[in-house]
């Protein structure tokens, strides 16, 4: 059993528990079969001190939060400064915590690589002889998303994912993506994102209703998720049928304008809002719904694919990034990014055929991919890969 530190980039906080629930689901399935601690450090603007931690320890992974007091300067140079001292004061805060309270880790693991972090991460590996790898979650890399940093920052984190001992990405389609902008390395590999074992435990078979039930599982970003889109297509499925219910489970900064969407589209009766949900009750949203809708611009992985899988659930999701590694015939519909009409074919047509797809085939696709023992065995195998 070793000691491992994850180096969060992203990570549930006190003001957003969705973002980097992947990073949190993989440190609890490394945690066990290792000792692992986790160190996030993030600005908010609630902070009464200039520093305040969390420190706690929940399924397996010991977990050090450590928020700065995010600056409210006017002048850009100057507040990017204070920021940069900020960040590394919280961050050396928090690697003092790690140490004392977890000790000394044996394997440095960073989340989503962002120079600062990698930099301390590089100093701490060359300080202590501590080996560093990277798992790359986000979507930055996709040539879809068309996102450049500047030219220093590219050269820089080149050189740190060649100096670690191991690259991962999330999905093939990262992996090829990161590799096309020059990110290489001898043992680059593809770890998933991990599916809890509630979303395997529940019966999946469909439940007697009077109308066809789809779900969105979503942050309300409507400049990734285009939620406003599914909406609009929704309005216009009912020229067709008034059947069915959309419910969008989740939150996030777009909520507000989405529900202005629908009361302006007088969507009211079809189309309703469950909140952010998590685990149990999660899973009997989805597994009360007969299929899983996403029409994202752009996605890593998407992970309520791999959750809808699980739960036995068909799907109808847009052709991008990592989704179509996920989503074939047997699984559910493919769709252009960005299409409405496209949508709303795939969905009238999912409407007419979702019982066709056999829950527990879909279940045991979902296994095999996501559950806690592959991903683990994943993960054992990018640590240790001369073991067999």
């Amino acid at each position: 059993m070793q000691k491992i530190l994850f180096l969060a980039s992203w990570y549930p906080v006190r003001f957003d528990a969705m973002i980097g629930l992947f990073v949190k689901r993989h440190a609890e399935v490394v945690a066990q079969t290792h000792e692992v601690a986790v160190l996030h450090v993030t600005a908010d603007y609630s902070n009464h001190r200039m520093i305040e931690t969390e420190v706690f320890k929940v399924n397996g992974v010991f977990t050090v939060i450590v928020y700065y007091k995010k600056n409210k300067g006017k002048l850009p140079v100057f507040s990017q400064l204070i920021k940069a001292i900020r960040w590394l004061y919280a961050f050396l805060t928090g690697i003092r915590i790690v140490f004392r309270q977890f000790g000394r880790p044996q394997y440095l693991h960073i989340h989503v690589l962002m120079l600062r972090i990698g930099i301390m991460t590089f100093v701490l590996s060359r300080l202590f002889s501590i080996p560093y790898y990277i798992t790359e979650h986000s979507s930055y890399f996709l040539p879809e998303k068309n996102v450049r940093r500047n030219r220093w920052w590219t050269i820089a984190t080149r050189w740190l994912a060649r100096k670690s001992n191991g690259l991962s990405a999330v999905s093939e389609r990262l992996k090829h993506a990161m590799q096309d902008r020059g990110y290489t390395h001898p043992h680059f590999r593809v770890i998933r994102n991990v599916v809890p074992d509630v979303f395997f435990q529940i019966d999946p078979r469909y439940l007697p209703k009077d109308r066809i039930i789809f779900s969105n599982i979503t942050c309300f970003d409507d400049s990734v998720k285009n939620i406003s889109g599914l909406v609009r297509t929704v309005a216009r499925m009912r020229n067709y049928r008034q059947d069915f219910e959309l419910r969008l489970i989740g939150t996030g900064p777009d909520k507000p304008a989405i529900e202005k969407l629908v009361a302006d589209l007088k969507l009211d009766d079809c189309v309703h809002f469950t909140g952010m949900l998590f685990d149990d009750q999660l899973v009997q949203e989805i597994v009360g719904s007969d299929f899983t809708v996403l029409f994202s611009y752009y996605e890593t992985m998407a992970v309520v694919i791999a959750e809808s899988m699980a739960c036995g659930r068909p799907v109808v999701a847009t052709r991008t990034g990592g989704i179509p590694e996920l989503v074939n015939s047997s699984n559910g519909l493919l769709v252009e990014p960005g299409n409405e009409d496209d949508l709303l074919r795939q969905l009238l047509r999912m409407m007419d055929t979702y019982r066709q797809y056999d829950p527990d085939k879909l279940r045991l696709e979902a296994m095999r991919l996501f559950s806690k023992q592959s991903v683990s065995e994943a993960f054992d195998r990018f640590y240790f890969p001369n073991l067999s």
